[in-house]
């Protein structure tokens, strides 16, 4: 018997935005800790190893997201034994990616340390603290599928748990370990508090309602679906870093590193809103694929009606935050120089009103990724986190650094009317059309 169940917004909502923030905060302990404890080699040391962890992020994403997702599907038709064939296969492919990309860190460990960090003054810090954090993948695959599932099936009480733990314990041992055996301690740290949270999460499974029954279970056309879904939320974090690069190399060349400073305060607000974005594309994602699920067209509609009410709601409310705190933002970020943080503050002002399109891009291209449209969703993120910001960054940028940031706020709207006519014009369709999916109910 099929889930009749609408699917609650604001519990997902919430959850995924706090979640998200916490998840920030639980990342940035390490930087923190080892600024505190160490000279400025150890800390770019740490900052240099990190690339190394991206492609693990990338896969992580990849196979929990799309897994979540058919598990949501299966939810909502009613049919826990394909549920349970979902999660056992998504476990699988946790544990064989975790196990084959530690196993190439381990045995490229001085190499690969070599490529990130190939300077004397930070080669052994480097190479102490990826000894370790080159174990990471083993735990952090599950975490992430975890963090969805639990998320997606209402674990809330498990959800904050495991995240306050994390970053509690995170800080305290870092703390400890980081006095007495340096970075090899901080990476310690890291990795205990992560297997704590993955431990809390998976209480979650214990429970007679949401548990489902492992089995060595493996198709590989689902595994193929799996990544389908997953790829455009994946490439998500390369367009990040992308934009980063782009933006940056452009403002040092152009405008030395002062214009870096206040520049790269914006991105990382731009970044900010995307990221808690995430708490109404999480609740897309469920809705959505549960409506798929239940081959339901009013839960769709109900899905859609209220993702787009959401995005205004919170689009409005970022950019009346970005407004009001666009004077103490730069201050926050440390930035010395009153000039800088004057042309930050007042590029902050230019690149508010962006939000509400930030937000609308996302939701749009998580829409795509879920409606059998996974290549117009990576177009769409690609559009609007690199393509248009960074293009137009650099055009309005040739003529002042504040044109940087006007080319920055105009690219999540020039790519969502793009994307629109495109729709509209050219495929002749409404821009969130699911008839694709040729839904009954």
């Amino acid at each position: 018997m099929k889930n009749k169940k609408d699917i609650r917004f604001f519990p997902i909502f919430l959850g995924a935005t706090v979640g998200v923030i916490l998840e920030i905060v639980a990342t940035v302990v390490d930087e923190v800790i080892t600024g505190q404890l160490f000279a400025d080699g150890a800390f770019a040391a740490v900052n240099l190893v990190e690339p190394l962890m991206f492609f693990e992020i990338f896969l992580a994403y990849l196979v929990a997201v799309g897994g979540a997702a058919l598990i949501i599907r299966a939810r909502g038709a009613g049919d826990r034994e394909k549920m349970g064939e979902m999660f056992s296969q998504t476990l699988i492919l946790c544990g064989s990616i975790a196990v084959i990309l530690t196993a190439i860190y381990v045995l490229f460990t001085p190499g690969l340390t070599r490529l990130v960090a190939d300077d004397p003054a930070v080669y052994e810090d480097a190479l102490a603290y990826f000894k370790v954090i080159r174990f990471y993948p083993l735990v952090d695959m599950f975490d992430t599928f975890l963090f969805c599932y639990v998320l997606y099936l209402g674990g809330y009480l498990q959800f904050y748990t495991a995240i306050v733990f994390r970053i509690g314990l995170n800080a305290v041992l870092s703390w400890q370990l980081g006095q007495r055996m340096g970075l090899t301690g901080i990476a310690i740290a890291s990795i205990i508090s992560l297997l704590v949270a993955v431990l809390i999460k998976s209480t979650f499974l214990l429970t007679k309602k949401h548990g489902l029954k492992f089995r060595w279970y493996f198709n590989i056309r689902e595994a193929l679906e799996m990544a389908r879904l997953g790829i455009s939320e994946s490439m998500l974090n390369v367009f990040i870093v992308l934009m980063e690069l782009g933006i940056n190399t452009f403002t040092l060349k152009n405008y030395a590193e002062a214009g870096v400073a206040a520049v790269a305060v914006v991105v990382d607000i731009f970044e900010f809103v995307l990221y808690l974005g995430e708490g109404i594309t999480e609740y897309e994602i469920v809705a959505v694929n549960d409506s798929i699920g239940k081959d339901s067209r009013k839960g769709m509609d109900l899905a859609l009606k209220v993702s787009k009410r959401a995005v205004v709601i919170e689009g409005l409310v970022l950019i009346g935050l970005i407004l009001l705190l666009s004077g103490e933002i730069p201050e926050a970020f440390d930035i010395d120089s009153a000039e800088t943080a004057g042309r930050a503050t007042h590029m902050l002002m230019i690149f508010a009103p962006t939000a509400v399109f930030i937000c609308l891009s996302r939701v749009t291209a998580i829409f795509y990724q879920y409606t059998q449209r996974v290549r117009r969703a990576i177009m769409m993120f690609a559009m609007f986190v690199v393509l248009m910001p960074v293009s137009l960054g650099m055009f309005f940028g040739s003529f002042a650094l504040e044109g940087i940031v006007v080319g920055m706020a105009a690219g999540p709207a020039v790519s969502i009317m793009l994307m629109y006519g495109y729709v509209r014009l050219i495929r002749k369709e409404k821009l969130f059309d699911y008839t694709l999916l040729h839904l009954e109910g």
